[in-house]
């Protein structure tokens, strides 16, 4: 017996579920969580398809990186259009 399998999902869209639960995300969690290395270039994906996606640069331990986010209008707004789907 086989069982349909899903294809896997893309880059963005790992990092679009992420970023709308919510939570922020930056490349050291990427790379950890999701083995993602271009986090930049995908976020810079999402943002040519319309999500509102916000950054600020941040600095620990000495490394200068972006920590990226979604406000909570923007998840909302989001959830409302799948919803009417």
């Amino acid at each position: 017996m086989t069982t349909p399998q899903q294809p896997p999902k893309t880059q963005a869209a790992i990092i679009k579920a992420h970023l709308m639960t919510g939570q922020t995300i930056d490349i050291w969690q990427s790379i950890h969580e999701y083995h993602i290395t271009a986090l930049s270039q995908r976020i810079g994906g999402l943002k040519r398809k319309g999500l509102p996606v916000k950054s600020v640069m941040v600095k620990e331990n000495g490394k200068r990186f972006a920590r990226y986010w979604l406000d909570t209008a923007a998840i909302n707004k989001a959830d409302e259009v799948n919803a009417h789907e």
